[in-house]
């Protein structure tokens, strides 16, 4: 859940694992290890994983920040004119603003001005990738936000524009404008001492406390998470997923419920909520609404008095009565027991 404190010197929003990737990730355990379309799943949980992991490395430096009146959003998604724009870090202070876009890409990295492109050379240099821009990007965000704050009356403030590259061996290139390219593209390293520096450029106060804790209040309510349903994406329905409780000690599924204990059919582990796991799968790739009967499937128990005491125990919302009855996996379930 966003946390929700609008304060100075604080992270105000704090980064959590995205939505899409505890998607990827539960459909890649529920994939049986032949299923035609599980390579190109894995990868994506690799390239999403690697995002998320490089825009948390970008914390620790952020920790060493200590100019008062600082306050960090991190992974706001904005609607904006029928469409989003998302910034990886927003740091607002009363004199400026900056947005941070984080770049976790190993190998070398070549930014190209004149055709507007990335080209990253793999450490072996064997290998040549073309990525969109990062500085466009960046620079489209700027305009993004601008108009936002524009269209809810925001005084003019400056906006500081970073691309941070969280990885610590990539080696950073340009093909022409290297000293302008270079003030914009930094190692995350160096993050605190390009915050200090604006700090010493922006001396005029354009945000009063006030403001600032408006445009908080702002950005928390208008940030919309990236939501996909992974099964449309990938063409897939509920009969391609694999059913049944993951062994928390071997993975192997499913396990078998006895006496009110989940016991594992091929390294005897025993557990007594493995099924949390399976609900959070269950809500995170084909529905967060479920009957007795649809669990009872998905987890492969027979006995509909066993599992209306099992989602009794989790105290959630329901609808309806009797057979027609139907309960809310809410994000208690999912962001707690769904897999990181």
């Amino acid at each position: 859940m966003l946390n929700e404190r609008i304060d100075v010197d604080v992270i105000a929003k704090n980064r959590n694992t995205p939505q899409y990737l505890l998607k990827l990730t539960a459909l890649m355990k529920r994939l049986p290890a032949h299923h035609p379309i599980l390579e190109e799943v894995k990868e994506q949980v690799a390239i999403h994983k690697a995002g998320f992991n490089g825009e948390r490395a970008l914390d620790f430096p952020l920790s060493f920040v200590k100019s008062k009146g600082h306050t960090v959003y991190h992974d706001i998604r904005i609607n904006h004119n029928s469409s989003y724009f998302q910034m990886d870090s927003l740091v607002v202070t009363p004199y400026y603003l900056l947005l941070i876009e984080v770049k976790n890409i190993s190998g070398t990295l070549l930014f190209d001005p004149i055709f507007n492109q990335l080209i990253r050379t793999s450490r072996n240099n064997d290998v040549e990738e073309a990525f969109p821009d990062p500085l466009t990007q960046v620079r489209r965000q700027h305009l993004q936000l601008l108009t936002f704050l524009h269209q809810h009356r925001f005084p003019s403030i400056p906006i500081e524009t970073l691309v941070v590259v969280s990885n610590r061996s990539t080696v950073l290139k340009a093909t022409n404008d290297v000293k302008e390219i270079a003030t914009q593209v930094i190692k995350s390293d160096y993050l605190p001492t390009k915050i200090k520096a604006f700090d010493n450029k922006y001396l005029e106060e354009k945000l009063s406390m006030k403001e600032m804790r408006r445009l908080g209040r702002l950005l928390i309510k208008h940030h919309t998470p990236l939501d996909i349903d992974v099964l449309r994406r990938f063409s897939l329905s509920r009969l391609d997923l694999l059913e049944g409780v993951h062994c928390p000690e071997c993975r192997c599924l499913p396990m078998k419920r006895l006496h009110g204990r989940w016991i594992c059919m091929k390294c005897g582990g025993v557990s007594r909520d493995a099924h949390l796991k399976a609900l959070g799968d269950y809500a995170l790739l084909v529905s967060n609404w479920v009957t007795n009967q649809e669990v009872r499937s998905f987890l492969k128990v027979e006995s509909a008095d066993a599992v209306k005491r099992l989602l009794g125990e989790l105290n959630l919302e329901y609808v309806g009565a009797n057979k027609a009855r139907k309960y809310k996996l809410d994000n208690r379930v999912i962001n707690r027991f769904a897999d990181k």
